[in-house]
């Protein structure tokens, strides 16, 4: 469990961020000067938070890790927390609403880095069978 924790270390602060800017009361802020600035914050968080997601998962792996690994941790999960974030600020909160835009930011986040994440997984790929390619052809 401590390893665990000490290989997901950045991720759970950057969840911890969220959460807290989830959940905090910003009636006492001004409105931004940009329409739907929040949704363009949900896209930032999100594809901060898959990212770091991505970067932990393949931190203590050697390159390239498996496409199916990227799925999990740098898409699904991260989208199911955004719909929990969702649902449990239109079900716990008074002052805050779920709302389907703010899901959608995060998706549009999530796919971004998941995009990102498959890139630089098949740049290691292919530059690991070019290695080998060499090694055998010494």
């Amino acid at each position: 469990m401590i390893g665990l924790l000490k290989k997901y270390l950045l991720s759970i602060l950057v969840l911890l961020i969220i959460f807290i800017l989830c959940f905090m009361n910003t009636s006492p802020l001004p409105a931004p000067p940009v329409k739907n600035f929040d949704k363009l914050v949900h896209v930032i968080m999100f594809l901060g938070l898959a990212g770091v997601v991505f970067f932990d998962n393949t931190r203590y792996l050697r390159f390239p890790i498996s496409n199916r690994r990227i799925f999990w941790g740098s898409f699904l999960f991260p989208l199911l927390l955004g719909g929990l974030i969702e649902i449990m600020q239109a079900y716990l909160t008074r002052y805050r609403s779920g709302d389907w835009f703010d899901f959608l930011g995060d998706a549009v986040g999530i796919v971004l880095a998941a995009g990102i994440a498959l890139l630089i997984n098949r740049y290691f790929l292919l530059k690991k069978k070019k290695e080998i390619f060499v090694i055998l052809n010494k």
